[in-house]
């Protein structure tokens, strides 16, 4: 019964360590493009972190990622519910109103943000 206790409590353990270390991939990028605002364009560099969540975690979380936006020295935000549809993310805030869409095919990144309206290419800076 001891042997078989422990080799439960060690395998409870394995599992938590890869949920917690292998749930996701994370991914940074740069993004080159223009921000639009009241017919205003503004070229700017923007960076995301998009950290893609692995199949399990769909047990516990409805959201496919999470994407976290920089606009340096400006704006910061992130992202809890992104859905992936094929090779695009849907991008939704905390109201569930699509704001934009990242594509992983193009590295195309357009989004709504109180900055104005950002719409640019990316590309990736480090894994």
């Amino acid at each position: 019964m001891f042997k078989f206790s422990a080799l439960l409590i060690a395998s409870l353990v394995v599992l938590f360590y890869v949920a917690v270390n292998f749930s996701s991939v994370t991914t940074k990028y740069e993004c080159k493009g223009v921000f639009t605002l009241e017919g205003e364009r503004t070229p700017k560099t923007i960076f995301i972190k998009v950290e893609t969540f692995r199949s399990w975690v769909a047990l516990w979380s409805s959201s496919d990622a999470n994407v976290y936006v920089e606009v340096p020295n400006g704006w910061i935000n992130v992202y809890f519910n992104v859905k992936k549809t094929g090779e695009q993310m849907q991008i939704f805030d905390s109201k569930n109103a699509l704001v934009g869409n990242f594509s992983n095919l193009s590295k195309t990144l357009a989004l709504k943000t109180p900055l104005g309206f950002f719409d640019g290419t990316c590309t990736a800076i480090e894994k």
